[in-house]
């Protein structure tokens, strides 16, 4: 049931109980069913659960109500929007705000990498293995690590070593970055390298063996992606 948004799970209970959107927003103190209609918008309510505050007003316009052919809904039912197993018993209730769902375990793809030309490297997009990443990209989506080979980022990197890349965390200077030609997509020529400025038209970039400082025309590399942390070898 968590799976199906809670946005889509209470359209269905209210159009059960054959309650209109301008008697729900009037059960939530609005003026106009557009006070409510945000309640079942996915787009503007992206919250696993609905607030304790709405759930209290909404149970007893509900409960008990039904369309035309359709099985009465139930308090428990309205509550579980909530994540709450039941619908609080007793007078006053004793509400205990629901536990936070847990964080997502997915695993992410580390990509193998080729020794290119002129420090580049060759990134192969099918994946040598998945793992469990880093707290900071468990809940991120089309997070993914890259095995490092060749040695112009040692000691900051050495081969064998994972980069961990967040793809949407936005770029700074002064961090560590992967650059494409173009969006990563089957095989990918790229650079690893650490981002110390940029202007609308190059990317500076440093790297350590042998230490230089250099310029790349962001024309040529379109893309750049966030490395947030690395795996060592050893």
């Amino acid at each position: 049931m968590v799976d199906i948004p809670v946005t889509e799970r209470l359209k269905a209970l209210r159009v059960r109980a054959g309650v209109s959107m301008a008697e729900a927003a009037a059960a939530l103190g609005r003026k106009t069913p557009s006070g409510y209609q945000h309640y079942e918008d996915p787009k503007k309510f992206t919250k696993l659960y609905l607030p304790r505050e709405i759930l209290e007003k909404l149970a007893p316009l509900f409960a008990g109500r039904a369309a035309k052919g359709e099985v009465p809904v139930t308090a428990d039912e309205v509550w579980a929007l909530g994540g709450y197993p039941q619908a609080p018993r007793g007078d006053p209730p004793v509400i205990i705000d629901p536990p936070l769902p847990p964080l997502r375990t997915s695993l992410v793809p580390i990509y193998s990498a080729a020794q290119g030309g002129k420090g580049h490297i060759i990134i192969d997009l099918n994946p040598i293995e998945e793992v469990r990443p880093p707290d900071e990209l468990i809940r991120v989506r089309d997070a993914y690590g890259i095995l490092i080979v060749g040695e112009s980022m040692v000691p900051a990197y050495r081969p064998g070593d994972v980069a961990w890349v967040n793809p949407h965390k936005p770029i700074e200077r002064d961090t560590d970055v992967v650059l494409y030609h173009v969006p990563p997509h089957g095989e990918a020529e790229a650079i690893i390298k650490t981002l110390i400025g940029m202007s609308n038209l190059e990317w500076k970039l440093r790297q350590y063996q042998p230490p230089r400082d250099f310029t790349e025309s962001r024309a040529d590399w379109t893309v750049c992606h966030r490395i947030v942390g690395k795996r060592n070898v050893r």
